[in-house]
């Protein structure tokens, strides 16, 4: 991350994901999973107050040396913020963590939790097509064919390959997403799909294949409004 070298991020991402959270001039913002607080500091430089929270004490230790006075890092977990307080923040960011979430639903309600009446939850994920194969089809010569998809109603954990090495991949589908949101109390106002722009894919031609298969899904979500008081009767 902080050598730039995470092309998906760089070459896609952060331009949806800018997009998505809007203005955060004067907003109060939690980004949950925040790793070593790179998105955290580019919402600050934008104007935000920021709260980043993540598991990991060394990423906590990271994004700590390089914050602003805009910026506090916490160690916590996101399925369990019970040191903050609720109604706090105008907004809530998951930028790919959500996905690395045992308890997801846990962290959903959270997320509820925290934010004020109004409130939005950015929330950008694996695509759960991608959760549930992450491999192409290859042909003798190693060309891409296809994007393999199988079992993708078994939301069991899974080993995923990522630049070596294994991780845990929790797989889900996508209505027990969009499910756990509408349970937790969130009106969803909307999904994007990232790819890259024609300049992006000249920039980063390792990500060309986003325009074959989308890797990533952004749910754009709000807490609803605290109802008006009636009117009383004259």
């Amino acid at each position: 991350m902080r050598a730039n070298r995470e092309t998906h991020r760089a070459g896609i991402l952060d331009s949806w994901m800018l997009e998505a959270v809007g203005d955060v001039r004067d907003r109060d913002v939690i980004d949950l999973g925040c790793g070593e607080g790179r998105f955290s500091r580019m919402l600050a430089q934008r104007g935000a107050r920021v709260v980043g929270v993540d598991l990991c004490a060394a990423f906590v230790e990271a994004a700590t040396a390089q914050q602003s006075t805009s910026e506090r890092y916490l160690v916590g977990d996101m399925e369990h913020l019970h040191d903050i307080a609720d109604a706090r923040f105008d907004l809530a960011v998951s930028y790919v963590s959500l996905v690395d979430v045992p308890d997801f639903r846990s962290a959903i309600r959270e997320s509820f939790r925290l934010l004020k009446p109004g409130g939005r939850f950015v929330v950008c994920n694996l695509a759960p097509m991608v959760t549930a194969g992450n491999r192409w089809f290859k042909d003798a010569d190693g060309q891409k064919i296809c994007f393999l998809l199988d079992d993708y109603l078994d939301e069991t954990t899974r080993d995923m390959p990522m630049r070596g090495v294994n991780i845990t991949n929790f797989h889900r589908t996508l209505s027990s997403y969009v499910n756990s949101f509408l349970d937790a109390g969130f009106v969803l106002e909307g999904l994007r799909e990232p790819y890259p722009s024609p300049e992006q894919a000249a920039e980063y031609p390792e990500i060309a294949d986003n325009l074959r298969v989308p890797l990533f899904i952004i749910y754009l979500l709000r807490k609803p409004a605290a109802p008006q008081a009636a009117c009383p009767l004259s």
